[in-house]
Order: C-alpha cells, then sequence, then structure tokens
C-alpha cells in the first residue's frame, strides 16, 4: 500500500508520470533498459519484451507451431 500511496503523492497516481520523472520516454525506454540489464527478455519470433514467464507464455501463444493451435484460441 505504500508504494500507491507514493505514487499518488509523488506522481498523480500516474505510472507514466514516474517513469518521465526518471528519465524515460520518447528515445529512453524502460522496456530496453530491462532487456540490456537481463531482467526481461525479448521473444526470439517477434519485438515483443517482457519477464521470462511472460516470454515463454507469449511464445506458446503467439508463435504455436503451423497446424498448432493455441491451447484456449479458437479458428
Amino acid at each position: 500500500m505504500a508504494e500507491a500511496a507514493l505514487l499518488a503523492a509523488e506522481y498523480g497516481s500516474s505510472v507514466a508520470q514516474l517513469l518521465h520523472g526518471h528519465g524515460y520516454g520518447p528515445g529512453h525506454s524502460v522496456s530496453a533498459r530491462a532487456v540490456s540489464e537481463g531482467v526481461w527478455r525479448k521473444c526470439p519470433a517477434c519485438d515483443y519484451v517482457g519477464a521470462p514467464a511472460s516470454v515463454a507464455n507469449h511464445t506458446k501463444k503467439a508463435h504455436a507451431a503451423v497446424g498448432e493451435q493455441a491451447p484456449g484460441v479458437e479458428r
């Protein structure tokens, strides 16, 4: 809860303002930094980035082998 109070008090409850306040924005991506520091990964098949588990989940759903259907996806 302290994080929410700090976000509200310092940045008007805006994550965008928090990122801007720390120097992130066009030309300085927080996502690119997370990838460069090894905290996040980039999908080898597209531009998706995220935590390793998120990239694995994305890859299974978005890049299922041709002829195979990702679970929960209807054609």
